[in-house]
């Protein structure tokens, strides 16, 4: 490299890749035989000349790949198993949609549904309907011949709602039948089975009753209620009307609780109308309920009609009136016509 003596503080040599470097310089200054000057220069090498910069930066992107693939694999495995946890809720719901099927069916069968009920009985016409809110419901009605003369007719709803519901209610029904059965009057039937309900009730779950047992010769009525809905009787040439009867405390909330009972005389022509406070309790958009007088005036638009042709005139008020608002309670109600005996 030759430079003028001048220039010499200008070489520059750090552009150059490390190393070692000899420079001789000849110096130009005019005169003869002017010695050279050699410089022997050791540059260090920059870091990323060094093998081990190449090699960290290998390992670095080696590391870097293998982290984006645990990271894709990992994001794969939970992908497969939300999944499978999808597929597992769905085969549950199916399994627990299977379930209350049969329950639904269960608790169906277990309800009176064939009509004419009586056919060989002229005496009387009755007609019953429930309608759960959820696959199965706590509401349940119920009618029997208690003996030749005798017809029993129940009308209760359960706490709650669902399953829990559903087995309290099929655990009661027979409850009141059986002791029915065994001969008792409607207060003593439901101080039995309220003790009964007591005594293993650790959900503290209740349910209203109305009872009544009909004599068919003769037209009386003796009934007993525990925390259940008025029932609204029609004479044969009047209309449908409340009847405010003596409400006593629920069954399964007291044990020895006293119940009352009275009596009511129906004529040829004379109805009674039984529900669950899911009729009056139904409700609109707007969260406005049914009532007792749109209950009443549904009844009084035909009141001449038969039971079944009275319930579907309510159901269908019932229906108008809520239109595509969601269903929270049961709809259970039924209708016993009196005729009288044959002469």
């Amino acid at each position: 490299m030759t430079s003028p003596k001048m220039d010499l503080v200008a070489v520059s040599y750090t552009n150059l890749p490390g190393g070692t470097y000899t420079f001789h310089l000849d110096l130009e200054d005019g005169e003869d035989n002017s010695p050279g000057v050699s410089v022997t220069v050791i540059k260090e090498k920059a870091f990323y000349e060094r093998p081990e910069f190449w090699a960290a930066v290998v390992v670095a992107a080696l590391l870097m790949i293998a982290g984006i693939v645990r990271l894709m694999l990992r994001q794969q495995a939970r992908t497969l198993e939300r999944k499978a946890a999808e597929e597992a809720r769905q085969k549950e719901e199916e399994r627990i949609g299977r379930e209350l099927n049969t329950a639904a069916s269960i608790q169906a069968g277990a309800l009176p549904s064939i009509f004419p009920a009586f056919p060989d009985r002229k005496e009387f016409d009755i007609y019953a309907t429930m309608d759960p809110a959820k696959a199965v419901g706590g509401d349940f009605y119920d009618f029997f011949m208690v003996d030749n003369d005798h017809v029993a007719l129940v009308m209760a709803d359960v706490s709650g709602k669902g399953v829990p519901a559903a087995l309290f209610m099929m655990a009661a029904k027979i409850l009141v039948q059986n002791h029915t059965m065994n001969g008792g009057s409607p207060a003593e039937v439901l101080q039995k089975v309220n003790n009964q309900i007591c005594q293993n009730n650790k959900e503290q779950m209740f349910v209203t009753v109305w009872l009544g047992i009909l004599d068919t010769s003769t037209g009386k009525l003796v009934a007993a209620n525990a925390g259940h809905e008025y029932p609204i009787v029609k004479d044969p040439e009047g209309t449908f009307e409340i009847l405010k009867d003596k409400h006593d405390f629920v069954l399964g909330g007291m044990e020895d609780i006293v119940y009352h009972e009275y009596e009511l005389q129906l004529s040829p022509g004379s109805k009674i109308f039984l529900y669950t406070d899911g009729i009056p309790e139904a409700t609109d958009g707007k969260k406005k309920m049914f009532g007792m007088e749109r209950l009443l005036k549904a009844l009084n638009k035909e009141p001449e009609k038969d039971p079944q042709e009275l319930m579907v005139n309510v159901r269908k008020a019932v229906d108008s009136f809520v239109k595509d608002a969601e269903q929270f309670d049961d709809l259970t109600m039924m209708c016993l016509e009196y005729k009288g005996k044959e002469k």
